[in-house]
């Protein structure tokens, strides 16, 4: 068997290798094919939707508490020990003792060690305050509820708006590029033509500037991009090192559908909540001024001793009785005014209520003549983009017979740019708005 020289030198020097180098964490990715997975995502992972949650538990323990103070069991407990340092005394005639007429003895009285526990149970039979809570709080946590899936449809739909600018930035980006590669075979034709002394230096800087531009367009989309990406990253709570990919391709061919539309009320819903909270309030604060109805019971074990503290030789005395207690508030000025300040809350409440039961109709109706709106601009971005790349494509044709100035050219070219690029932010806003309704019809 051949022996390995010099084995010793390549082990350390592996070793100090292995030392040496710094580990490379790879970066995981995110991919989302459609809207529907990153919702679902941004419903697990935000933390606007956690807090939401979060709500909902803090207006469900309100409610218990309301509803077991309907009873309002309690119990006062009471012990204590006394020590009577110095007892009373009694100035009692003397006569009563056999002495003279007109003369007093002194007589302690009291014993010196008291020790007394009471315990008094204590539970409501009529409470009126108490059931005027119980419907306010059922009506907070309802409110809770409806407030929390308006936080999660707003959710929704900034996500969906961010979502579909990615859509059609990636999309003006590849067609930038594209028209980037133009652009720069237009500088070669016109070089040409300079050098051969057919156009000016003007028409050649001009067209240099115009693949600048083009040049400067395709960067600050990249950069636009970017900023959606983290728009995203912020709604949906994803982590900072997370990549985030979306590889859904934009759809010129989605179709427009005639009966889209919502009936979403969830703004009138929450509004009718906050009157009817608001008159909830209204009955706790004149309920206040009512009596309240109370069973007790009173329990208490008392041990009077003049030689100590739970003396073995003294009895333990026993009272007790049950009976029931009427608390009557004493009417007052604040009182009253609360009551008021409530009565004028209702009010308000149910003429906002009024107003928002129109302005979520008209907000229904909004989105449908948005989504009309959206899908009439992208077939007019479509049909003057088809005007402007046959536009340019004429315009090269003509400069190329040399019967067509360079900037009519460059102004063709600067047209098809622009066209291509509001056709896709056309269809992004015909998608964004088609998803709005859908989240309103599924989140209501």
């Amino acid at each position: 068997m051949k022996k390995i020289k010099n084995i010793k030198p390549v082990i350390f020097a592996t070793i100090i290798l292995l030392l040496s180098s710094k580990p490379v964490f790879s970066q995981t990715e995110l991919r989302f094919d459609n809207l529907d997975s990153l919702l679902a995502y941004a419903e697990n992972n935000s933390i606007a939707v956690k807090n939401a949650g979060q709500q909902t538990l803090i207006a469900k323990w309100q409610k218990i508490s309301a509803q077991t103070g309907l009873i309002n069991f309690r119990v006062q407990t009471n012990f204590s020990m006394t020590d009577n340092l110095e007892l009373p005394v009694t100035y009692l005639p003397g006569e009563a003792f056999g002495g003279a007429p007109g003369t007093f003895k002194e007589v302690t009285t009291g014993q010196q060690y008291i020790t007394n526990l009471n315990i008094i149970p204590q539970i409501d039979l009529i409470n009126p305050v108490s059931w005027a809570k119980l419907k306010s709080a059922k009506t907070g946590s309802e409110l809770t509820e409806v407030n929390n899936l308006l936080a999660r449809k707003t959710l929704f739909e900034s996500v969906s708006a961010a979502y579909y600018n990615v859509i059609s930035l990636k999309e003006q980006v590849n067609i930038t590029e594209k028209t980037l590669l133009t652009a720069d075979s237009l500088l070669t034709n016109v070089q040409n033509k300079y050098d051969q002394g057919i156009v000016r230096l003007q028409d050649l800087n001009d067209t240099k500037v115009n693949k600048l531009t083009t040049q400067d367009k395709l960067n600050q989309l990249k950069k636009s991009l970017e900023q959606q990406y983290y728009a995203l990253k912020i709604l949906c709570d994803i982590p900072e090192n997370e990549n985030l990919v979306i590889s859904e391709k934009p759809d010129y061919k989605k179709e427009y559908t005639e009966d889209l539309q919502t009936d979403n009320q969830l703004k009138y819903k929450a509004a009718l909540l906050e009157a009817e909270k608001a008159n909830a309030e209204v009955k706790q604060y004149r309920r206040m001024q009512l009596p309240v109805v109370s069973l007790m019971f009173y329990d208490a074990w008392q041990q009077n001793s003049n030689n100590s503290f739970f003396d073995d030789n003294a009895n333990w005395i026993n009272p007790k009785y049950i009976g029931l207690k009427i608390s009557m508030p004493f009417p007052s000025i604040s009182a009253y005014t609360q009551t008021k300040t409530a009565e004028i809350n209702k009010t308000i409440s149910l003429q906002n209520a009024e107003h928002t039961k129109l302005q979520n109709e008209l907000e229904n109706k909004q989105l449908k003549l948005d989504y009309e709106k959206a899908y009439s601009q992208l077939k007019t971005a479509e049909q003057i983009k088809e005007l402007k790349e046959q536009n340019y494509t004429l315009a090269l044709n003509q400069f190329n017979a040399d019967i067509l100035s360079s900037d009519r050219l460059l102004t063709a070219f600067n047209d098809m740019l622009i066209s291509r690029l509001n056709y896709s932010n056309a269809l992004a806003a015909f998608l964004h708005a088609e998803s709005v309704i859908d989240i309103n019809n599924k989140i209501k």
